[in-house]
């Protein structure tokens, strides 16, 4: 208990400092918040008062403090540029986010357990060479490159999916396999050297003495002791995902908290990319404590030590 609450502590602490340094660095960027929300024939008069009506005119500790009691008291405020609620704007973009983003994290684990289990099982043969040929090219290759990869080789040359558009299940495709891509071979090779450790292990050559199938052990012992690494990762491809979805949703036009939050940062939208920033803020740092809680609930020594 006392480690959660310590856990917990931490998170906060981590939010309230991720929040300071995201609205100065917003602020401190530097253009003209009027410039998309008022025509080019605006006065500098004008633009002024519009400056002044949402608080810029203030010390930015001051439109710091005044931002973060809205946010607490679950009123983020509006767009400058469209005046749409942000909390309408997190249900629709956070929508499409969770689905691509859960697509992704889902083919993390159903694609690269399996695979790692395979490699494992075929050591050194032409199947295990192949799986990890495919898990280096996963972890080497750019993202955004493979983002655009897909594009020409799917969508252009051979029109089998469309490049771009939310939400349908051919629509979200090419986008989730880019997302989950790095993830899934950074899981093949952690499962494989995990069964592989496993493998060796006192208990499991005693399993197989005993007369129990290799299928058996294999299946029920030895991946299951391999599983608690692999549970400890789960938690930080959450921040893996968060991270890759602003340059998968921008290339492929998914309409995700990612592309909203690169469409407002050029826009000069203040109050979107600050609150957006700080909504990824919170799912990172909330994949790092599951990955923290469940490493320990899947480890018994880690139970008892706490």
């Amino acid at each position: 208990m006392k480690h959660v609450i310590g856990r917990l502590g931490y998170m906060l602490i981590v939010l309230i400092v991720s929040s300071i340094a995201v609205f100065y660095a917003i602020r401190l960027s530097g253009g003209d918040a009027t410039a998309a929300a008022l025509p080019g024939s605006a006065t500098e008069e004008f633009r002024q008062e519009f400056r002044a009506s949402i608080g810029l005119d203030r010390p930015i500790y001051l439109q710091y403090f005044a931002y973060i009691s809205k946010v607490l008291r679950g009123d983020p405020g509006r767009s400058i540029t469209n005046n749409a609620s942000l909390i309408e704007m997190l249900k629709h973009h956070g929508k499409n986010s969770l689905i691509l983003g859960g697509a992704a994290f889902a083919l993390v684990f159903v694609i690269g357990i399996p695979l790692g289990v395979l490699a494992s099982l075929r050591r050194n043969s032409w199947a295990d060479h192949g799986i990890m040929s495919f898990s280096i090219v996963g972890m080497a290759i750019p993202n955004f490159w493979l983002a655009l990869l897909a594009v020409w080789l799917f969508a252009s040359t051979f029109r089998l999916l469309p490049a771009a558009g939310c939400c349908s299940p051919k629509q979200l495709i090419l986008p989730a396999i880019v997302l989950a891509f790095e993830g899934i071979a950074l899981t093949v090779r952690m499962t494989r050297s995990a069964m592989i450790e496993n493998q060796n292990n006192d208990f499991v050559r005693t399993l197989r003495a005993g007369g129990l199938s290799e299928w058996r052990v294999t299946g029920k012992h030895v991946l299951r002791n391999a599983l608690i690494p692999i549970i400890s990762l789960a938690g930080l491809r959450i921040g893996q995902i968060v991270g890759y979805a602003l340059i998968v949703e921008q290339i492929f036009s998914w309409p995700g908290i990612g592309q909203a939050l690169v469409t407002a940062v050029l826009r000069r939208d203040y109050p979107v990319a600050q609150f957006f920033s700080l909504v990824l803020v919170a799912l990172v740092v909330l994949g790092n404590w599951l990955a923290d809680t469940g490493y320990t609930l899947a480890n018994p020594r880690l139970r008892r030590s706490k």
